[in-house]
């Protein structure tokens, strides 16, 4: 068997403090940059869910308005709920950032869906 021994001369048995200030201040300068970044990721996915949740609900409102003629009545929650109750939506959508869906359909021509928390998304 080879044995490797291993001999260190003065000075040279480790990291310097020199070597130990610089690493840490690069992986600072690292997590200052990434740092925005990963905390706004969250605040955008939650846009994203309640843009995809406003879409949906238009759409749905379209398909009643195509099956029945008309909107449904009511305020925001019980139209979102009789969407739910004929079928066109599987469950009544939760706002993710905690708010409540608005419907203002009081122009047949002009129905929009807006989230008081994040107002109006992804109008088409």
């Amino acid at each position: 068997m080879f044995r490797r021994i291993l001999r260190y001369g003065p000075g040279e048995q480790g990291f310097t403090l020199m070597e130990m200030v610089v690493a840490v201040f690069i992986v600072g300068v690292m997590m200052a940059v990434a740092t925005p970044y990963i905390a706004g990721a969250g605040q955008r996915a939650e846009t994203t869910a309640c843009e995809q949740n406003q879409r949906m609900i238009r759409a749905a409102l379209s398909e009643y308005d195509l099956l029945y003629h008309q909107y449904p009545s009511g305020n925001s929650l019980q139209q979102l709920q009789e969407l739910q109750a004929a079928n066109i939506l599987e469950s009544v959508p939760r706002d993710p950032g905690g708010g409540n869906y608005v419907i203002a359909d009081s122009d047949p021509n002009n129905v929009s869906v807006s989230c008081d928390v994040h107002g109006e998304l992804g109008k088409s």
